[in-house]
């Protein structure tokens, strides 16, 4: 799968945004979606699409498709679903290419944050 940068914007954080993250199994039978335990990471940038993360724990993309993604960019908890498209490892831990499973309900929801907590940034700047 090609992961594609070529979005109409990409907001890169000053500060790399706290959030968790689980990893989602493969359902068995009918056993329904099995989640692993919370762990932390840092997002880099987000679009609506999708996401650059930073963890310092390494994540078996080839085994582990999906992950559930907990965030908060003002004031609203956002709580989605991706799927990693690539990683990197860096000195301390990993990046991942998360591309985002959402509709057009949770990409406005991810805008409107984005630009509150753009306008609050840039009036702290003032």
């Amino acid at each position: 799968m090609k992961y594609n940068r070529n979005e109409y914007f990409r907001y890169t954080f000053g500060e790399p945004c706290d959030a968790t993250f689980r990893l989602i199994k493969q359902p068995v039978g009918n056993a329904g979606v099995e989640l692993s335990k919370k762990g932390a990471c840092k997002i880099i940038d987000i679009s609506p699409n999708g996401l650059k993360m930073f963890s310092e724990l390494f994540i078996s993309i080839d085994q582990l498709h999906h992950v559930e993604l907990n965030f908060t960019l003002d004031t609203n908890p956002i709580s989605m679903v991706g799927e990693f498209v690539w990683s990197h490892r860096k000195a301390f831990g990993h990046e991942y290419g998360v591309k985002l499973v959402g509709d057009s309900e949770s990409e406005k929801m991810i805008i409107g944050e984005l630009k509150n907590r753009s306008r609050k940034e840039m009036e702290l700047k003032k």
